[in-house]
């Protein structure tokens, strides 16, 4: 299940963006907590808008406030900041200098803010002539609930383009999330304890098998052999295998126990393997 942290990291990802980290102290215990202030650029819409990390503490009322009563605290975050976008080869260029603060702010806290405070938060931003969303822990436990991958996709990245790429945003799209390296993967974090949480956290693995897959005895076998130690320990089938391109008799001689297993052949097209692999997923037994 994703954590608020991870959470607040995915949505500030969508934009280029600069962050600090600021710190607040706790007046009765001394406690020091940390506040990552970020501000986002959005060159699409021509804005910057400010979002801001608190830790699961009571804090987080107090320290919101203080950036309703001083924005610039996190406006300045981004100060200093000079960078462009366009297409290469175009005559587009749009500049970080050309963007507005759109009086957006954003705030993620594990903690659970009573309703009372979450109104006058938001009337105290309004006063300022600022737009507060606030994304507290019952928010976020929400999200997390939601974002909890509902299948791995465990493929040979030779595959990607085009079958496995495509297949990863079809199901995206039909709502059903998925673990997948280019959707899942953070740059600097283990990519061992990544797929070992991905693997873990959903009811499927989408074994997407091909001779690439089969002949790969380094991350495939290894994410193969832990989803089948899953099955051994959960004493259900957590596979769904996609054949891309193998016979019987080479997934046979790969592992005699997959041929048991209702496969979709990818030769049916995304979309149909997509609607099955749903299905697979869904079906309770």
């Amino acid at each position: 299940m994703a954590t608020p942290r991870e959470i607040f990291e995915k949505d500030s990802s969508k934009n280029l963006r600069v962050h600090a980290t600021h710190k607040i102290e706790d007046r009765v215990s001394g406690e020091t907590s940390e506040i990552i202030a970020t501000i986002n650029f959005d060159f699409e819409a021509g804005v910057t808008y400010a979002s801001l990390f608190i830790e699961d503490t009571p804090q987080a009322v107090p320290a919101i406030a203080h950036y309703l009563d001083h924005p610039q605290d996190v406006i300045k975050v981004g100060s200093g900041i000079e960078t462009a976008m366009g297409f290469h080869g175009t005559d587009e260029n749009i500049s970080s200098a050309d963007l507005r603060f759109s009086g957006r702010l954003f705030a993620y806290t594990g903690y659970k803010i009573a309703d009372g405070d979450k109104r006058a938060l938001i009337e105290k931003a309004k006063t300022g002539n600022l737009a507060l969303v606030i994304r507290d822990g019952t928010y976020l436990a929400q999200r997390a609930a939601m974002e909890t991958p509902m299948g791995f996709i465990s493929h040979d990245s030779r595959d990607k383009e085009p079958f496995v790429r495509e297949l990863a945003a079809k199901l995206q799209s039909m709502l059903c999330t998925v673990w997948y390296d280019e959707f899942s993967l953070v740059p600097g974090q283990s990519r061992r304890a990544s797929i070992e949480k991905g693997l873990k956290s959903c009811k499927k693995c989408i074994l997407v098998l091909s001779p690439n897959f089969i002949e790969n005895d380094g991350w495939t076998k290894a994410e193969f052999d832990s989803v089948f130690t899953r099955e051994i320990l959960e004493k259900k089938n957590v596979v769904i295998p996609v054949w891309h391109g193998v016979t019987k008799e080479q997934v046979y001689e790969y592992s005699p126990r997959l041929l048991d297993r209702v496969a979709i052949p990818s030769s049916v097209g995304i979309e149909e393997v997509a609607r099955k692999v749903l299905q697979g997923i869904n079906y309770q037994a």
